[in-house]
């Protein structure tokens, strides 16, 4: 018999096997794509935020106010949408927010005022909040725990991409095209793109297969299928078990702390390098961006540590307190300090906090699904809920506080939430220290 088509799977709208090889890497490449685009159409607005606020008239205040109802848009999307991803699959969430930001960037391109802009920006919100758990949701069904942290380095490397894109793209093209617009219809391009790609590419994996729990990667698809497939109404009812477990809701509020230091550096550190340290606006992108570069590298680094010694909370916490530190040094340089410097410690500061959301996404996926593994997306959903807690919290407290104290007293705050993400991740699941492996018929992760 000819040996199957690499493509062969498209052929069925699920894949009922457990995907392994060439084809495991190339759906989580798309996921990987499809979120790195998503986080780049949602970052775009950093760079460029001065070039709105002068273009429309508007203060770092009223804009902290939109983003701060954004993040409650977001918030409330991620409690709908979530069940979609348990109940409908994984596919549906990863297509059509991608393709409806497309949508948004062409309206926001041609928005009149400010306030049009401001709609569009939250409905987007609204849409990403559903990918969200679907994103973390899936790459968890492709993955054995033994391989769990690298896998999600890939997804931070989705954040990374997206983040580096948005300024790397601003600080190639603004002095070509000069102002907010021209971003807007490069983001168009490239979400519609990229919607095309995962609705011709990508198949959901079957109920039966998202439903096992591998705690290493196996031979041949076969030997990791067991069990009978569960109903479905059974299985989505299974998954609500996620919203009893105490664990799991701290655990998540790792994520609220480690949102306000992510957007700290995502959504203002341009424009705290323009105001604080007097950088144009493409020279400010182009120094960011040597913290995603750096952070790009360093999450593989933490990824490998994490699944090599299996030692989540520790990777993680280490990468809390070091961020933490720098954030702090940070804080305390002068205002007219060199360029080299300020490369130096942004770099730094990208190096260890990779270090924190690999290993903290292993942790919470094995702690969801030993819980239920058929709730593994509204679980994912509770920290997509709770992380606009931090928008909030950044939204409308960071403007008031660098109107009030300064640039500095923000960074410190941002590097006090990474001591908090530290502190919290000693609920989850998972030892500390490196210990013996585990026998097949011995528990794979300590209380």
């Amino acid at each position: 018999m000819p040996k199957p088509s690499f493509f062969a799977y498209l052929r069925h709208r699920e894949i009922d096997f457990v995907p392994t090889g060439r084809l495991r890497w190339w759906l989580l490449g798309l996921i990987v794509l499809g979120w790195a685009v998503e986080q780049y159409e949602a970052l775009k607005n950093g760079p460029v935020l001065v070039y709105i606020l002068a273009d429309f008239d508007k203060s770092l205040v009223e804009w902290g106010q939109v983003a701060a109802v954004a993040g409650l848009v977001y918030s409330a999307g991620a409690i709908i949408l979530s069940r979609v991803a348990d109940r409908f699959g994984r596919r549906p969430l990863m297509i059509w927010p991608v393709f409806a930001y497309a949508v948004i960037s062409v309206l926001g391109a041609l928005s009149p005022n400010f306030w049009t802009l401001a709609f569009l920006f939250t409905a987007g919100s609204f849409l990403m909040a559903g990918m969200n758990p679907a994103v973390h949701a899936a790459s968890r069904d492709l993955t054995p725990r033994m391989g769990r942290a690298m896998v999600y380095a890939w997804v931070s490397l989705a954040f990374t991409i997206g983040a580096l894109m948005s300024t790397a793209v601003a600080a190639q093209t603004l002095p070509i095209w000069p102002g907010w617009r021209s971003q807007y219809w490069i983001a168009a391009v490239l979400a519609t793109v990229t919607a095309l790609l995962i609705y011709v590419f990508y198949r959901d994996l079957s109920l039966r297969i998202r439903g096992q729990i591998l705690k290493s990667e196996l031979e041949t698809p076969e030997l990791a299928l067991t069990g009978a497939s569960p109903e479905a109404v059974n299985a989505y009812d299974d998954g609500r078990l996620v919203y009893r477990s105490v664990r799991l809701w701290l655990l998540s509020l790792v994520i609220v702390f480690w949102a306000l230091t992510y957007v700290t550096v995502s959504g203002y550190v341009p424009t705290y390098l323009v105001q604080h340290h007097r950088l144009d606006p493409a020279h400010a992108a182009a120094v960011t961006s040597y913290f995603w570069i750096v952070f790009t590298v360093s999450v593989f680094i933490s990824g490998w540590l994490s699944d090599k010694f299996l030692v989540r909370k520790t990777v993680t916490a280490f990468g809390g307190v070091t961020t933490g530190l720098c954030f702090f040094v940070g804080a305390n340089l002068a205002v007219d300090v060199s360029d080299t410097i300020l490369i130096l410690v942004w770099s730094m500061t990208g190096f260890f906090a990779g270090f924190i959301y690999p290993s903290w996404c292993a942790i919470y996926s094995e702690t969801a699904e030993s819980i239920s593994p058929h709730g593994v997306g509204r679980a994912f959903g509770i920290t997509a809920t709770l992380s606009p807690i931090a928008g909030l919290f950044l939204n409308l407290g960071l403007p008031q506080v660098v109107n009030h104290w300064g640039w500095s007293t923000w960074m410190m705050i941002a590097g006090g939430c990474c001591f908090c993400v530290a502190a919290l991740v000693g609920v989850g699941k998972g030892p500390w220290w490196v210990t013996r492996e585990p026998r097949n018929d011995e528990p794979a992760l300590a209380a």
